[in-house]
């Protein structure tokens, strides 16, 4: 034996904040007891992100080593009465993987400003990675995006285990280089996304970014225009000598969770701080879904717009005519950047050129031309 653990089952269902447990599942209504107490429930529910199997972690003790946890049991007790039927089992086998497809974004910062042409503009991509994890994504560059509208159609893929009924996932890393084993550690589902100016030279510019709970999505909006600070989780609270005044603004009707909806589709914003105020700083179309092991062997996608090029199928971006990168293409930087802004300064300098050239032949030829009719060669 390594350890073990003892529950007092008769305790349990005699203790009389058992009902006080169950209660606390319910909608919870915006009135009910005082207002520390209701602040309390509320980041029990969302800080803790408690389930409602009262998911409890347990100290695995041996005789020989009193005192000493020999590890950790992490697990719930159900008490169900005597009947012919019995609840089904509740499934926590873990959930992999999770596909967010990025197609467009919107009022994204204009960071530069162009040297030959003095346009703003910005060569923007998608950075996203889950919350402790290394495995970080990117989708390609949208070079010289001068109105903010980028366009993309690049799958990210993420392999994760998530515990559905916990609402975790499970990250697994090496304590050590040398580490021989690895530990295991549960974390909120939490996808960050950041958007991002490239820079050929210098460091990236960084834009903004959003976090995304994928148990507790904001609803997505239908088109850019609905796009707003409502989709953005916040809970203020204002306390005073006196009273508590809470207002919660990430209610269960305004949130998604992505493990039961399997597939999200809509508008999010990204945010920045500046001087203390955070703000919209772009808007981004993208598609969320989260298929088991065996749905993603049914319905194979390649990262980016690789293949197997499906599930959802993934055209080459519409990108405007300007959009390239400069040093690689001197074509089109002559076409797309000196001549639409230089293009009467060009016409003038040929002119100018070919007029100079004319002037300069006449004037050389001259003086032969002039010795020649006078010894009436011609």
């Amino acid at each position: 034996m390594i350890g073990h653990t003892s529950i007092d089952l008769e305790n349990r269902f005699l203790t009389r904040h058992r009902a006080t447990v169950e209660s606390v599942n319910a909608l919870l209504p915006p009135t009910a007891g005082e207002a520390r107490e209701r602040l309390a429930l509320h980041v029990l529910h969302r800080a803790l992100a408690l389930v409602p199997e009262h998911v409890e972690t347990r100290p695995l003790t041996h005789p020989a080593n009193p005192g000493i946890p020999q590890g950790r049991l992490k697990m719930w007790v159900d008490l169900f009465p005597v009947g012919p039927e019995l609840p089904p089992p509740v499934d926590i086998t873990p959930r992999q993987p999770h596909k967010v497809v990025v197609y467009n974004v919107f009022d994204a910062p204009l960071q530069e400003t162009s040297v030959v042409s003095r346009e703003k503009m910005s060569d923007v991509y998608v950075k996203g990675w889950l919350q402790g994890t290394n495995y970080v994504q990117k989708t390609d560059i949208h070079y010289r995006c001068m109105d903010g509208d980028a366009n993309f159609n690049w799958r990210l893929l993420f392999p994760v285990e998530v515990i559905e009924t916990e609402q975790v996932m499970l990250v697994e890393y090496k304590e050590h280089p040398w580490s021989l084993t690895s530990t295991q550690l549960r974390r909120p589902p939490h996808l960050t996304l950041q958007l991002w100016d490239n820079d050929l030279i210098s460091r990236d510019d960084y834009l903004s970014e959003t976090t995304l709970d994928l148990c507790r999505l904001p609803k997505p909006a239908k088109n850019q225009d609905d796009v707003g600070p409502s989709q953005v989780p916040q809970m203020m609270a204002e306390t005073d000598a006196n009273s508590v005044a809470v207002t919660f603004l990430d209610d269960d009707t305004q949130s998604v969770n992505l493990f039961e909806a399997k597939r999200v589709y809509g508008y999010f914003p990204f945010i920045r701080v500046e001087e203390g105020v955070t703000q919209i700083a772009g808007k981004i179309e993208m598609e969320l879904e989260v298929v088991s092991e065996e749905e993603a062997k049914l319905r194979p996608a390649g990262q980016g717009r690789d293949d197997p090029n499906m599930n959802p199928k993934l055209p080459e971006p519409d990108r405007p005519a300007t959009s390239f990168l400069w040093i690689t293409s001197p074509w089109k930087s002559f076409k797309h950047i000196l001549w639409g802004c230089y293009k009467w300064y060009c016409i003038t300098l040929v002119i100018l050129f070919l007029l100079f050239l004319f002037l300069f032949l006449f004037f050389y030829s001259l003086p032969s031309a002039t010795v020649d009719y006078m010894l009436g060669i011609y």
